[in-house]
């Protein structure tokens, strides 16, 4: 049987994809301009290899500078493992706008398809949504956030 509390605290497909477009949207608007690159980082301490800048602004700029990542240097020889950096930099913001768009485009389509029997089961496939596993993730949910 359900609790009240449990059924109480259970969230339509529709909002947690809004929330999601939520979240990324206000994100998107307080990052830094597309596009992003990286570059290799000399750091006096080896504690950044590689970086993040905003071609947006000018080079050098702190507006340019995005974020310092990558693996503590060990050794001679320079950069290790600039992996972080160049994640970061392909989930520029430009991309976070164009997941929001999907997932407000999911959002509506499922919305659609509940109005046409009244229930979520025909509008998604809760075990297979992806668009649904995203959002998740996004507010949160899911095991990692």
């Amino acid at each position: 049987m359900i609790s009240p509390q449990t059924e109480a605290k259970k969230v339509s497909p529709v909002t947690e994809l809004r929330n999601a477009v939520t979240k990324l949207r206000k994100h998107v608007k307080h990052a830094t301009e597309s596009p992003w690159v990286t570059s290799p980082v000399w750091s006096p301490r080896a504690t950044c290899t590689s970086a993040v800048y905003s071609h947006a602004h000018p080079a050098g700029s702190v507006e340019s500078e995005v974020v310092a990542s990558g693996k503590i240097r060990s050794g001679y020889g320079g950069i290790r493992e600039p992996w972080n950096a160049e994640y970061i930099a392909l989930m520029q913001p430009t991309v976070g706008k164009a997941l929001a768009d999907l997932l407000e485009l999911e959002a509506d389509v499922i919305e659609a398809r509940s109005l046409e029997d009244g229930t979520d089961e025909f509008a998604v496939d809760l075990g297979g949504d992806h668009a649904l596993t995203i959002a998740r993730l996004i507010n949160g949910e899911g095991g990692a956030a």
